[in-house]
């Protein structure tokens, strides 16, 4: 009996543990904190941690998802409606208008961090906000 409980509790504590979204595995400046722990609340499951992809949705620290192809606007539609493949589904439910714009903060510095988006382009999209 006392086996079967002990079994009991590590496998209800494994489901548990893979049930939490992937955390981050970088540091980014105090700004884009929030955006980086409301990203890793809901996204990462999907995008992975960092948003570098590695789960069913695509990773988005690529040349794919910026300015002019892919601006803040795109990024907030997407969240709050879904994908227009149907991919991803609605995430309002789920976030604030503030949280999306943080989340799209701290996605674009990503992509500058990254050296894929130039510092520049980066400031430009934030001053349209």
């Amino acid at each position: 009996m006392l086996k079967r409980i002990s079994w009991l509790v590590l496998v209800t504590g494994l489901g548990t543990l893979t049930a939490c979204a992937p955390g981050p595995t970088k540091t980014v400046p105090k700004e884009y904190q929030a955006g980086q722990e409301y990203f890793h609340k809901v996204c990462s499951n999907c995008h992975g941690p960092d948003a570098m992809g590695g789960g069913k949705g695509p990773k988005l620290i690529d040349a794919e998802f910026l300015p002019p192809d892919f601006t803040d606007d795109d990024i907030r539609d997407t969240i709050i409606n879904g994908s227009t493949s149907g991919k991803m589904p609605s995430q309002k439910s789920k976030y604030t208008d503030q949280e999306i714009t943080e989340i799209i903060k701290y996605l674009r510095y990503s992509q500058q961090a990254a050296g894929i988006a130039p510092e520049e382009d980066i400031e430009e999209e934030e001053e349209e906000e």
